[in-house]
């Protein structure tokens, strides 16, 4: 008797397992106008800051990674319920019960597994975060020198604005729009400086960090990289590397596997026989919030398609634009100084010249992060490797941080 048991019990669970996992391939329908199949499952892609070409990028999410006191406590955390488990198979008691008991094992083992999958899913976040973090400081950064050389433009065009007002070539509203020019790109200086300084704060928290050695790391005018998500069209949209579905699923097996959910309960669900099994049937309920789940994943991965396409296309925009306003400023200039055109027409193209530049560093960081949280939603920021609690010591440094 105990071995029927034991094998209607194993069979429920993987009937779990199996119904579970066809229901992600079910609901991951490919994309309108797309001419290849999606990735296999089998084939991980690499994690994106290893790929996106910029090292200290790289350096400073392992480092983030390493050093945030929320996953460094979550790594404790798994580490003793691991080490709780162990303890508690090595009970004789325990070993004999489950010898009976085969669906409990089972039970747990797959809410170990969903813990793991928890874990995985912060890392990835946490990752996202310190990128974007990251480009905020190369924005600001970049801007802040832009606004450096602006300054030092300004101050010539004033200082000839009033040789040409001593020798009685120009009125003296010249000389009023030029210091007036100065004084207002000086003050956004000012007020870029104070932003850049609270972006390196915030980073150097993510990264654990301090912030006079972060700002050694990231010296210099600084650029924002190019990184950009391919969302040419040619590959549909996978759920299948979601930590945070991986975690779900295995969180549901477990409580199916507790409530003795058997493959006919499933069966009867995914066939729609209400009368079999009931809408508040413990199988119904967790094939609902699984595909509910999977639903809003794809909804969330199509929004970050959208956010990825809309920032290159404004990028590109930009590009073009700031060519033809270098240009324009670079004419207007050159006819105030041979007295050919006036300071009204430079200090408008000027002006215009600026905030395009700017314009344009902005929708480069916006799309370095929006393919960095496409790349996060499609489970490229974490790997198995994240997935096993470390040995007790190893990786972690709770001398150092402080954990409920």
């Amino acid at each position: 008797m105990a071995a029927t048991v034991l094998a209607l019990l194993l069979a429920g669970c993987s009937a779990a397992q199996t119904e579970l996992g066809s229901l992600q391939a079910d609901a991951n329908p490919a994309e309108a106008g797309s001419s290849v199949p999606a990735t296999g499952d089998s084939e991980w892609q690499p994690l994106w800051w290893q790929t996106a070409g910029d090292p200290v990028l790289t350096d400073l999410v392992e480092r983030g990674l390493n050093a945030n006191p929320s996953l460094v406590c979550d790594s404790l955390s798994l580490q003793a319920k691991e080490l709780q488990a162990d303890a508690a198979a090595r009970r004789l008691g325990t070993r004999l019960q489950r010898l009976f008991n085969a669906s409990a094992k089972n039970a747990d083992e797959a809410a170990s597994q969903a813990r793991a999958y928890r874990h995985a899913h912060r890392r990835a976040h946490v990752a996202a975060d310190i990128a974007a973090a990251y480009f905020e400081v190369r924005r600001l950064q970049e801007i802040f020198a832009l606004r450096e050389k602006m300054v030092e433009q300004f101050s010539d065009n004033a200082e000839i604005a009033g040789f040409r007002r001593e020798a009685g070539l120009v009125p003296g509203l010249d000389t009023g729009l030029a210091g007036s020019l100065v004084s207002v790109t000086q003050n956004d200086l000012d007020a870029a400086r104070e932003r850049l300084d609270a972006a390196m704060r915030e980073l150097a928290r993510l990264t654990g960090m301090e912030p006079e050695g972060l700002s050694a790391v990231l010296s210099g005018e600084g650029h924002v990289p190019d990184i950009a998500a391919n969302v040419a069209g040619t590959e549909r949209l996978s759920v299948a590397h979601r930590a945070d579905l991986l975690a779900l699923e295995n969180s549901l097996i477990a409580d199916m596997t507790r409530q003795k959910v058997t493959q006919e309960d499933l069966d009867a669900v995914l066939a729609g026989d209400t009368e079999t099994a009931p809408a508040d049937s413990p199988a119904a309920l967790a094939v609902a919030k699984y595909r509910e789940a999977q639903g809003d994943a794809y909804a969330e991965m199509t929004r970050d398609r959208e956010a990825v396409a809309a920032a290159a296309a404004r990028q590109a925009k930009l590009e073009n634009s700031v060519r033809g306003a270098r240009m324009t400023a670079k004419d207007a200039r050159l006819a105030y100084r041979s007295g050919t055109g006036n300071f009204s027409t430079l200090y408008v193209a000027e002006a215009a010249a600026l905030a395009v530049e700017e314009a344009r560093i902005r929708a480069r960081a916006d799309l370095a992060t929006a393919s960095i949280r496409l790349w996060t939603a499609q489970g490229r920021g974490w790997s198995e490797a994240d997935l096993a609690a470390p040995a007790p010591g190893v990786g972690i440094l709770p001398e150092v941080t402080v954990c409920e």
